[in-house]
């Protein structure tokens, strides 16, 4: 009888964002009698916690020669230009020494196919596939915000060993020029029993003493420019504008830091905007948080205030699993995941002012903040669910070892 392929999966995700929570679901579902998944990952973190709490953490290579990001620092009391360089430098040829030496991790672990998990995997994974004569699936999970790497992914997209580019949506999928025919967009899948507002406990209520009388508008994500929190301070402003001294009872909440290796802290901009714009009593700022699901609990609305196409952000069903009504802009993936006035409100990119009223809208309507949250929830679980995502990426997975 013949064996199942071993599969190599690189994953550079290793705080559990958005990319390591998505192949947390695939590692979770696949079926292990058709397929024998490998996974590589720079270091134990909260990604590789949550495999040994369900069980999975099996057949794991860690290898610190792939960095979580290019830019992770080796000289941790200097942050200057020129040691953030060198910085980069070294784990440039880290990462080149792991190509190069990557003909033993294959045939040592008998890999069949290489699936590549973000950006830096998908570069690493062509070039390994490359030299060891291994085909090689893209997980596409982001839009590339250069023309440099925007070109350095079509490039590699024409090579013969990525046998097929999954993208999480439709607008993920235009970046592409070349290879188109290698495509196919997967959305992110999501457990809703995992994400069940039934049996999950607020923390935020608790934590900072407000009633049930108190609608907290929440968010939750990764601090950077281009995820728009500038633009949830400026609609915040707008709504306590709006809603005068009723605005007491308003709360909004930012969940999230900025990685370490920004050069900008993101986050104390935006505490600096709040201030300048006096709305210190009405934001939270609750800092990183491993599990989210204690925040998504007491959150009556969630804002998704992204001012870039953003790909498929798993922030959103997330939040629609708990039954929670959405208010962002038309941009990127999130037009897949909201349907417009039915789950939640889509704005005029970067209106803040149309933002603002939307939110004001659904504080002053419980019944639709309610009737939307419910429609949310079951969109997610007819379009969203992660076991029937899997076995489509597995279809996909055993489709090309069989070719191979």
């Amino acid at each position: 009888m013949e064996s199942t392929p071993n599969v190599l999966f690189i994953n550079h995700s290793v705080r559990d964002g958005g990319p390591g929570q998505s192949l947390f679901y695939i590692l979770k579902y696949l079926d292990r009698s058709k397929l024998t998944p490998y996974v590589l990952i720079p270091k134990d973190d909260v990604f590789s916690e949550r495999l040994k709490a369900e069980g999975l953490y099996e057949n794991i290579i860690i290898d610190s020669r792939f960095p979580e990001n290019l830019k992770k620092p080796r000289f941790s009391r200097h942050r200057s230009a020129i040691f953030t360089l060198l910085s980069i430098i070294i784990n440039i040829f880290a990462v080149l020494s792991l190509i190069i030496t990557s003909p033993y991790l294959i045939r040592r672990n008998k890999i069949k196919l290489i699936y590549c998990n973000g950006t830096q995997a998908k570069i690493v994974g062509a070039l390994i596939g490359f030299i060891n004569c291994r085909p090689v699936i893209w997980h596409v999970r982001n839009i590339q915000q250069t023309a440099f790497l925007g070109f350095v992914i079509n490039f590699l997209a024409l090579m013969p060993v990525v046998k097929k580019i999954i993208c999480v949506s439709g607008p993920t999928a235009t970046q592409f020029r070349y290879g188109k025919k290698k495509l196919m967009v997967i959305h992110n899948g999501i457990d809703v029993q995992d994400y069940n507002p039934r049996t999950t406990k607020g923390e935020v209520r608790e934590k900072f003493s407000l009633g049930e009388e108190s609608i907290i508008v929440g968010s939750t994500g990764r601090i950077v420019p281009r995820k728009g929190y500038d633009l949830f301070i400026k609609s915040a402003k707008v709504v306590v504008s709006e809603l005068g001294s009723a605005a007491e009872n308003v709360k909004f909440v930012i969940v999230g830091d900025t990685p370490y290796f920004f050069q900008d802290d993101h986050l104390s901009y935006l505490k600096t905007l709040v201030s300048e714009y006096g709305l210190r009593e009405n934001f939270i700022f609750m800092g990183f948080k491993e599990d989210v699901r204690p925040c998504l609990k007491d959150f009556d609305i969630f804002v998704i205030p992204s001012s870039y196409p953003d790909p498929f952000p798993r922030s959103v069903i997330e939040a629609m699993s708990f039954s929670l009504p959405i208010i962002g802009f038309y941009a990127g993936g999130i037009v897949e995941s909201v349907e417009d006035t039915v789950t939640g409100v889509l704005n005029e990119l970067g209106n803040v002012d149309q933002m603002g009223m939307a939110i004001v809208r659904l504080i002053s309507k419980p019944k639709l903040r309610k009737s939307m949250g419910k429609a949310g929830r079951k969109r997610v679980e007819s379009k969203f669910s992660a076991f029937d995502r899997t076995m489509d990426i597995q279809k996909n997975i055993l489709g090309v070892t069989q070719n191979a």
